[in-house]
């Protein structure tokens, strides 16, 4: 049985495999009103994450979604997974009233960009500029 569901603090083992192999990265169990956390289970195993902030575009007045870190752990590719994930990110943000959904992506990520595509995502024409403050 596969079931996409709200992230639990029981879950944090299972996701930091996941996030460690897909991005060298773990989390910790920080809470934030404005935060999503969702996870897919294959049988009730942990197979995916992702997290998806919700946000205030003061120009237009309304709120979008920025989604990070949609990963399924490599024993559970091809199977689907990521696309529910990435569906039920476009419910919630349906019944919450949001104007877009928005995502990065490495250029590295190819199957990711696939999915992305497959799911109606439109690459734009951009580039992302950042400046790290805080060295971990």
């Amino acid at each position: 049985m596969i079931e996409v569901r709200d992230y639990s603090d029981t879950d944090l083992d299972s996701v930091n495999e996941i996030l460690k192999e897909a991005f060298n990265e773990v989390k910790r169990n920080f809470k934030n009103n404005n935060f999503r956390e969702l996870v897919i289970c294959v049988d009730g195993k942990v197979a995916g994450y992702l997290l998806m902030t919700r946000i205030l575009n003061p120009i237009k007045e309304k709120f979008y979604y920025l989604v990070d870190y949609v990963c399924v752990s490599s024993n559970y590719r091809r199977m689907g997974l990521g696309r529910k994930l990435m569906d039920e990110v476009y419910s919630i943000a349906k019944d919450n009233n949001a104007i877009y959904i928005q995502l990065t992506s490495s250029r590295y990520r190819e199957a990711a960009h696939k999915l992305y595509l497959s799911c109606g995502y439109v690459k734009r024409d951009s580039d992302i500029f950042r400046k790290d403050i805080l060295w971990y």
